[in-house]
């Protein structure tokens, strides 16, 4: 009877000294914080992007939750709301424009990526060759028309007025071609190969029709005082900023890994562009080599 007794006892005390550590593992943990961060309608590249910055974020005790979202107002009003924590989403010209607009104070508190611009043409292969007189093709709306003037005047065919951060057409000021910058919806300009020299596109519509990105015969990939504003950005409330968990999730995205699957996936049409995220390369019509492009902030 002793030997069951003592039996009984030596088992109740293995089991109870199996229970105590898990208790003890599951009370210790640290529990992740939840991040709701904003998107636009991802594609695959971005998908798997935003999997990897997942994963950097639970290393950092963050657990990130994407929201999708269909058009460029709701991102920024769900973040004003309070609906969401962050989103990324936008460059720094939008959320300004967005800002100012809404009488809002989002802020930016990391930067993603860059879309270099790009000019194409059906009819030549490199800039030097499109004639004096031509015809180029720009976006009419401000944030689009300003950065394809200031790609063409990267590419030296046309200068624009000193001081002028979003200049339209009439702030072009000399051309070395005497060409004529013809303004268009941009879901027009693709199509406007057929009949002008050359077109400012955006990436989003080469990609919907197919086109290579590197058929351009120009590309601008700097990060300078000019180009900056287009570079992309991760926000969050005024409030929140400088909170750790915002800046966990900017730690988690600008990470060597991130920078180089954005640059090795994105054809070109988007690089890293944090202050020391990889170099990219890309391909023109005019050279077919490489061109390096760097964020230089």
């Amino acid at each position: 009877m002793s030997k069951k007794i003592i039996t009984s006892a030596v088992l109740s005390l293995a089991v109870a000294g199996a229970v105590i550590p898990a208790t003890s593992v599951v009370a210790s943990a640290k529990e992740l914080k939840t991040v709701k961060v904003g998107i636009n309608s991802p594609s695959k590249t971005d998908q798997a992007v935003w999997n990897i910055v997942k994963k950097n974020g639970e290393k950092r005790g963050i657990k990130i939750k994407l929201i999708t979202f269909t058009d460029f107002n709701q991102p920024n009003a769900a973040l004003k709301q309070g609906n969401i924590d962050a989103n990324a989403f936008q460059h720094y010209a939008f959320l300004s424009d967005w800002n100012k607009a809404h009488k809002a104070d989002l802020q930016p508190v990391g930067e993603t990526v860059l879309g270099p611009g790009r000019l194409y043409s059906d009819k030549y292969k490199s800039v030097k060759d499109i004639p004096d007189g031509g015809t180029i093709a720009v976006a009419n709306d401000p944030t689009n028309e300003a950065r394809a003037l200031f790609l063409l005047q990267a590419a030296g065919l046309i200068k624009i007025r000193a001081g002028v951060r979003s200049p339209t057409v009439r702030d072009i000021v000399s051309s070395s071609k005497n060409l004529h910058v013809k303004e268009l919806a941009a879901d027009q300009t693709l199509a406007s190969l057929n009949s002008v020299d050359a077109a400012v596109i955006s990436a989003t519509f080469v990609e919907a029709a197919g086109r290579n990105p590197n058929s351009a015969i120009y590309v601008w990939n700097a990060n300078n005082k000019q180009s900056h504003q287009w570079v992309n950005i991760i926000a969050a409330r005024h409030d929140d900023a400088k909170k750790w968990y915002i800046k966990a999730l900017v730690k988690s995205y600008q990470t060597k890994e991130v920078g180089q699957y954005i640059n090795d996936h994105n054809n070109g049409t988007e690089i890293a562009a944090w202050k020391g995220a990889p170099k990219a390369t890309v391909v023109t019509a005019d050279t077919a080599s490489d061109a390096s492009l760097a964020s230089s902030n």
